[in-house]
């Protein structure tokens, strides 16, 4: 009925078309304009001309039945085009991923490049990928090589879960496509879940004794809990004091990064 109303010069039905693909265009193009700094009505502009442009060129030749996909497919490569057109300097991932280096001994010579050659840092998926083999190679200093071996097995065998499926981007879902398992997991999950008062002071740079003292006073900088007659500290309250993220990664990639830091 589509293509009779276009012969007869009524567009209306190419109009239906593209509001059914509307909440898939509203969404994807949020997701888009975010990552990449871009203006969102460029890029919804962008996404509903590549749309009926595809509409109008699969005329003929095309089953109905797969001009829907062709559409969705135009769209987004349209969005993303425009997107990296207007694309500013930085971007999230980046930060993050330059976060993540911060973080590395200063000595340690592990860089994006070092690791993934040819790719580029702003897509997300390559932006998760450094992110966690930077945190593999910082592991790989002061973790035993056999914990970290341990605990990835208990991912990958369902001994111990991993982040909620709702909590997974659309990168991490693709991986989770393709592998049939969800094997992600927060950083802090390998630590344990408190650490000792005197252990929490050292990192803060408190002295131990007056660690006490701020505990008692209710100025100690993090929330403490007293178990087996020692004071304990949270320790993801200690990571974000210390505005250390609790990023999200997979063992395949803090895997990687620890056997790259270990060539180096």
């Amino acid at each position: 009925m589509g293509r009779l109303s276009d012969m007869r010069g009524d567009d209306r039905w190419r109009m239906a078309v593209v509001d059914c693909l509307t909440p898939f265009l509203i969404k994807k193009s949020r997701i888009i304009a975010r990552d990449f700094f871009a203006d969102l009505e460029d890029i919804r502009s962008e996404m509903i001309a590549a749309a009926l442009a595809t509409w109008a060129t699969t005329a003929t030749g095309v089953a109905p039945s797969e001009v829907p996909t062709l559409m969705i497919k135009a769209a987004v490569d349209a969005a993303y085009a425009c997107a990296k057109a207007h694309d500013k300097e930085s971007t999230v991932g980046d930060s993050q991923a330059l976060l993540a280096h911060e973080w590395a001994p200063p000595e340690s010579a592990i860089n994006a490049s070092a690791i993934i050659h040819d790719a580029n840092p702003r897509d997300p998926a390559v932006a998760e990928q450094i992110r966690g083999e930077c945190h593999g190679a910082k592991l790989q200093r002061f973790v035993h090589p056999d914990i970290l071996r341990k605990f990835h097995d208990d991912i990958r065998t369902g001994r111990r879960t991993g982040i909620s499926s709702h909590l997974a981007s659309e990168s991490m879902l693709a991986r989770i496509f393709v592998t049939g398992s969800n094997h992600y997991y927060y950083a802090s999950d390998l630590y344990p879940a408190f650490v000792g008062l005197p252990v929490a002071a050292e990192v803060l740079g408190v002295p131990p004794s007056a660690a006490y003292r701020m505990v008692r006073t209710g100025t100690f900088p993090c929330p403490t809990t007293f178990m087996g007659r020692k004071h304990q500290v949270y320790t993801k309250a200690l990571m974000i004091h210390l505005n250390i993220p609790d990023i999200i990664v997979h063992p395949d990639d803090v895997e990687n990064g620890a056997a790259h830091a270990r060539w180096e």
